[in-house]
């Protein structure tokens, strides 16, 4: 039986569905996350779904976003879509969020026409089977305990070799490996798992540019923040089924960290690729 003090799935699907108030306008909610911030992967799946809205047939293959200001979770979004061009096989959209007047993030996404063409991908590397694996979201919940901190539910399963590692702080390598999925079975629509795709796309993935420092979530001088996010979309997927999210962090410099992740299927089907930098200060301790 599924433990509805985890996960919100069917609330964070109904989020993502936008209202659509004008031509090529439309406005969504948010919802907490803890932070009084909007978390980044609402807004990338709330503005994915509302160009989405303005493009028949075609579905996304990139979506390249920059986040401008951090967003009011009390507050509703407007999103505005610009319909940039549509050619004879690619359609592009261009979607700025605004609060109070100020755009807070915006994105660019390109549709595709369904096309068969030259294909190779990058092979899945070694994962153990994810049903032998721990769910992480327990360990969560009681670190968030821990901390006095209230838990978040979240929409699908996160299962890892080391379940706790935003919270433990341990030094490691700067690459993890994550299955997820959604803990019920999702309808068909294509455009119900591209919009959960991309909010899931955003947790966890510029943590992983601080494991080989050691720094854990909760940590007080830590300041982090997603800055940009990329999405290229490859092959078909269900987000009820496992997804290995494989990422890598190649870089950390400036205050920033730099983290891809390459996703497949249990059948070892590249089906996604993201990219991501985000904002990692350590501010000093106040004396």
């Amino acid at each position: 039986m599924l433990d509805t003090t985890l996960y919100n799935t069917e609330e964070i699907l109904n989020l993502l569905k936008l209202e659509q108030i004008g031509e090529d306008r439309f406005r969504g909610q948010s919802h907490f996350m803890g932070s009084p911030n909007v978390f980044g992967g609402q807004v990338l799946g709330q503005s994915l779904y509302a160009a989405s809205v303005t493009v028949e047939q075609r579905r996304p293959h990139s979506l390249h976003s920059l986040f401008i200001l951090p967003g009011n979770h009390r507050l509703p979004i407007e999103y505005e879509v610009e319909r940039v061009r549509d050619g004879g096989s690619f359609s592009t959209r261009r979607v700025v969020a605004y609060q109070e007047g100020r755009r807070i993030f915006v994105t660019s996404i390109s549709f595709q026409n369904e096309e068969q063409g030259l294909s190779h991908q990058k092979a899945m590397p070694a994962a153990a089977d994810p049903e032998s694996l721990p769910s992480s979201i327990k360990t969560w919940k009681d670190n968030a305990a821990l901390l006095k901190r209230p838990f978040q539910p979240v929409p699908v399963d996160f299962r890892a070799d080391h379940a706790g590692d935003i919270y433990g702080g341990h030094q490691s390598g700067t690459t993890k490996q994550v299955w997820t999925r959604a803990p019920m079975p999702l309808p068909d629509d294509v455009l119900t798992h591209e919009t959960l795709f991309a909010y899931v796309s955003d947790y966890g993935l510029l943590w992983t540019s601080l494991q080989p420092h050691g720094i854990k979530m909760g940590d007080p001088r830590l300041q982090i923040a997603s800055l940009d996010h990329t999405i290229w979309f490859h092959r078909p997927f269900r987000m009820d089924e496992w997804l290995l999210f494989s990422m890598d962090s190649p870089n950390a410099s400036g205050g920033r960290g730099l983290c891809f992740a390459h996703i497949y299927n249990q059948d070892g089907v590249l089906v996604a690729t993201t990219a991501q930098e985000g904002l990692i200060r350590l501010r000093e301790k106040k004396a």
